[in-house]
């Protein structure tokens, strides 16, 4: 059964002022040819993520008390309590060490702290006990993309594809790396394909809004920044959306 609970969000996106500065720029800045990595990376026929579900040997293996505290630790996640989760998933993985979904979920807990190297190194290790599983790809991109190491976070969005990932998160992270690399063109279709798909993930409004910036489509990108704080007025990013909307309204007026 999939368990992984989306924490894909607190991978934070890099600073939306990285993007704003263009405003008022005299002309853009070309961006370089990705279109190769844009055809393979296009969401595809397994878009809806029934991959992600994948029950490997090593799974199959997981102690069922191993299996108690990862879903005290996840249920402490959900709720906020981070140092409690921390401690059930050191508890379950001292029981099994190789426990792909609590080295995964640590490795997200270590992000909302920040310690990406910390972070980076737990993702790796679940990587090793179990490659099959998807969701780890996912969270390693989400650390590449907010350290701006974009040719990674490719990388690993690859091998997330290839190992079954077609959920919403793999295509934010696909736009987020496509931006970085200032690929603006080829971020807006990869936004605009996902959210064909999956028009309510308000994560996706954003993306596509920081695309558009980047191409400079300021009315189209200032409506997605609206679409995407009418879903999540309070959520990760929004007082930055709104900052950007207030620039695109200024320069708009100027």
């Amino acid at each position: 059964m999939f368990r992984f609970f989306p924490v894909f969000a607190l991978c934070t996106f890099f600073s939306l002022a990285s993007v704003a500065q263009n405003l008022g720029d005299e002309a853009a800045e070309s961006a370089p040819n990705n279109s190769d990595l844009h055809a393979r990376i296009t969401p595809g026929p397994r878009f809806k993520g029934a991959g992600e579900a994948r029950i490997s040997v090593t799974r199959l293996r997981e102690p069922r008390k191993a299996q108690e505290l990862y879903n005290k630790a996840l249920h402490g996640w959900r709720k906020g309590h981070f140092v409690e989760a921390q401690k059930q998933l050191d508890k379950a993985l001292k029981i099994y060490p190789r426990f792909p979904e609590a080295l995964t979920l640590y490795g997200c807990l270590l992000i909302s702290f920040q310690q990406w190297d910390s972070a980076e190194q737990k993702i790796q290790a679940a990587i090793q006990a179990d490659p099959n599983f998807s969701p780890e790809y996912v969270v390693l991109a989400g650390i590449y993309n907010a350290q701006r190491r974009f040719d990674e976070a490719q990388q690993a969005i690859q091998q997330g594809l290839s190992a079954g990932a077609g959920s919403w998160h793999i295509q934010y992270e696909i736009v987020r790396s496509l931006i970085g690399k200032r690929d603006y063109e080829s971020a807006l279709a990869a936004a605009e394909a996902a959210l064909r798909c999956m028009p309510d993930e308000s994560l996706l409004h954003l993306a596509k809004a920081l695309a558009l910036v980047g191409l400079r489509k300021y009315p189209q990108a200032a409506r997605e920044l609206n679409t995407f704080l009418h879903y999540d007025p309070a959520g990760d990013g929004s007082e930055q959306a709104r900052k950007l909307l207030q620039k695109i309204q200024r320069a708009s007026s100027q």
